[in-house]
């Protein structure tokens, strides 16, 4: 539920007003702190009740972080998102602005009018009524096709300067929605389909789809229907909504959109299941193996119900960037087998100082330490870096019910950049009565 999402942002605030990435630091996540101010007025906006003296604080912290110098456009990039984000409800944020449009114009001269720090700036202007100055910044910022500068950045790629670019145009501008190439929405829709997005990608890619669709809801009609396999068309019904959907029956031979109004409508299939066959072990810039030990560090395929034992991830980076040691910010998920729960770890002593505030893994056992621990009924989920060098996580797990179980591969992905991926070997694990 979004009440949980609220109480985790509440537990990272810190006495700034922003957030720490993991946990509450005093070293405040800039982007992220921006990025989490937008999703609470986007919720408030949905009629979701928000935090309030959350985003109190957060906006006096995004006045003070808009109105400092930007070491990188990057970071003027995020200054301008903030002061965006303080416009949107409704606080004029004079000084802020003046510094961001000061920072950008000397800094960064000759790229930031073609990168998405424009496109809110704009935005900016339009929601204070400076219009001339909105539609002259905004028309002269291209789309990731025709972008070259690309700078190889965490929180910003080509899907997310399309999709963000198109929500504020949508929402801002929908009057230069008949200019939008179509090529656009298609490349969204390719790294969709091609599993490039990830959770940041993924939710500005919503947003766009969503002030899309209720700017051209007042233009376009769509409707949508199915043929059987006997050659007759039947009208399906849509869900209420800035997007329409519609269930198709498993008879479905072919299906027709019908779409009137001034802008292009789109469409996405979506098909759900499981894998028929165990995939095979993949390493496409990492490299992650499983393997199921005894307590004496043994590998094992066969325990008993009530026994404990232990999981032994391996994780190695095999593409860095230059002059990196790491590869930042990846995602590990072991989905367990059935019969299998986590243990949780009492830390106490000297030894697990190192571990902090995970709940799981047992550090003289460990070499490899992530910064967050998401334990979950079937599955671990680790966020860390890799490094060149084969790192090791060992964490207790504990059989609770007989039987022969298949084990999905584990998987380990860049957050940020979808393209890095690895997969273990599945396996098998019997547990068998004491």
């Amino acid at each position: 539920p979004i009440s949980k999402a609220f109480a985790t942002l509440q537990s990272r605030a810190n006495n700034d007003g922003g957030f720490g990435l993991w946990t509450s630091s005093p070293i405040t996540a800039q982007f992220p702190s921006v990025y989490a101010a937008h999703f609470l007025i986007e919720a408030r906006e949905r009629g979701q009740a928000i935090p309030v003296e959350t985003l109190t604080a957060l906006n006096d912290w995004l006045n003070r972080y808009a109105s400092k110098p930007a070491s990188s456009l990057a970071e003027g990039r995020s200054k301008a998102y903030a002061v965006y984000l303080l416009a949107r409800q409704g606080i004029r944020p004079t000084a802020a602005l003046a510094n961001v449009e000061q920072e950008l114009n000397i800094r960064y001269t000759k790229t930031w009018p073609s990168d998405l720090a424009a496109a809110y700036l704009a935005s900016t202007y339009q929601l204070m009524q400076r219009t001339t100055d909105a539609d002259n910044l905004v028309r002269n910022v291209p789309w990731a096709r025709q972008k070259k500068d690309w700078a190889g950045e965490i929180y910003y790629d080509a899907v997310q300067h399309d999709a963000q670019l198109l929500y504020l145009m949508s929402r801002h501008f929908p009057a230069r929605l008949t200019n939008v190439q179509p090529t656009v929405l298609e490349d969204i829709g390719a790294a969709a389909s091609g599993n490039q997005l990830n959770s940041l990608t993924a939710a500005s890619t919503l947003l766009a789809l969503d002030a899309y669709a209720k700017a051209a809801a007042n233009t376009t009609k769509t409707g949508i229907s199915e043929i059987g396999k006997d050659g007759r068309e039947r009208a399906l019904p849509i869900t209420a909504g800035a997007i329409a959907k519609a269930l198709l029956s498993i008879t479905t031979a072919q299906v027709r959109f019908k779409n009137e109004g001034a802008l292009p409508a789109y469409y996405s299939l979506n098909e759900s299941g499981f894998d028929r066959n165990q995939p095979p072990a993949v390493s496409q810039g990492i490299e992650i193996f499983r393997e199921f030990i005894d307590t004496k560090g043994n590998p094992t395929t066969r325990v008993k119900v009530g026994e404990e034992f232990l999981i032994r991830l391996r994780i190695r980076a095999t593409i860095l960037q230059p002059g990196t040691a790491t590869f930042p910010q990846i995602a590990v998920v072991d989905l367990l087998p059935g019969g299998v729960e986590i243990v949780t770890e009492l830390r106490t002593g000297q030894t697990d100082s190192r571990f902090g505030p995970l709940p799981v893994g047992i550090p003289d056992k460990s070499t490899w330490i992530p910064q967050h621990a998401d334990v979950r009924e079937d599955r671990l989920i680790l966020y860390g870096d890799a490094t060149r060098d084969a790192a090791a996580f060992v964490y207790r797990v504990r059989a609770t019910s007989a039987g022969m179980f298949q084990i999905a591969p584990a998987f380990a992905e860049g957050m940020y950049d979808r393209k890095v991926s690895g997969l273990s070997s599945a396996g098998r694990l019997e547990v068998v009565k004491p």
